[in-house]
């Protein structure tokens, strides 16, 4: 058995719903991340099962160069853990927000460097199922090649287990299979990408309604189909609209069935 990490806590770094995250100073002098189960779920058994699952899904599929990656899980004090490596970046969502020079100028090869993630969790035979702009984060220190990394697996899980679980992840990247028959496939985590590439090129969502309901709705509907990119006179290749529209169809037969399928449409 491998020696466990030591290491010191220096503050804490952020909290979400699941868990929260410290900043920790490694023996080496590294910087890294301590992400532990939020002390209110301790005894609430479904998610605890479901944080530990995505830290050991995380561990089986990286190290990877465009995941989050995992130096270490366990179980300290009964709270589950897992140490992972620090990414000096802002997420893609804030990139957005901000308007980032690295959108304008790098926005296809962000998209591809994520594709290449999601590619990576599919090739391990998983799912993410909360593909969205917050779980991507991007590191811009290299103007000139930003690095990609998908990140949060607290919702990821094998598509056995997706069949028999009713869809959770965000409204807004939700496939119409997940919204009408509550099935979830990786043609599923294909559609959430779409979306989420969709987003970052135009600013705007394919389906968008007035309302949540509404934008639901619009994504189930196959009668409702996505304004073309090219209508927007963006500098988009026609490789990528042709790729985004596609990971769009509402039909699953007509999507790409997974992130590889994806991918090698990017990159051939």
């Amino acid at each position: 058995m491998a020696d466990k990490l030591q290491y010191r806590i220096t503050g804490n770094f952020a909290e979400g719903g699941m868990a929260l995250l410290r900043n920790i100073m490694l023996s080496d002098g590294s910087r890294a991340l301590l992400r532990e189960l939020r002390q209110k779920h301790f005894w609430r058994l479904k998610v605890r099962r479901r944080f530990i699952q995505g830290v050991r899904i995380r561990a089986e599929i990286t190290p990877h160069p465009n995941l989050v990656n995992s130096l270490e899980l366990g179980n300290r004090l009964f709270r589950p853990y897992e140490i992972i490596e620090y990414i000096p970046a802002d997420n893609l969502k804030s990139l957005m927000n901000n308007r980032s020079e690295a959108l304008r100028f790098h926005g296809e090869d962000i998209l591809r460097e994520a594709a290449r993630g999601l590619a990576e969790v599919h090739r391990h035979n998983f799912l993410h199922l909360d593909v969205k702009p917050e779980n991507f984060l991007v590191d811009t220190r290299d103007r000139l090649n930003p690095a990609v990394k998908l990140t949060d697996f607290d919702l990821a899980c094998t598509p056995e287990q997706a069949q028999k679980t009713r869809p959770m992840g965000t409204p807004a990247y939700m496939a119409p299979e997940q919204i009408n028959t509550r099935i979830s496939l990786k043609a599923s985590d294909v559609f959430a990408f779409g979306t989420m590439a969709y987003l970052v090129l135009s600013g705007r969502f394919p389906f968008s309604g007035n309302s949540e309901a509404q934008t639901m709705r619009n994504q189930a509907d196959e009668k409702v189909l996505p304004r073309p990119l090219s209508e927007f006179s963006l500098p988009i290749s026609t490789k990528m609209e042709r790729t985004i529209m596609r990971c769009l169809a509402k039909r699953v037969r007509e999507r790409y069935s997974d992130m590889t399928a994806v991918l090698h449409a990017l990159l051939s």
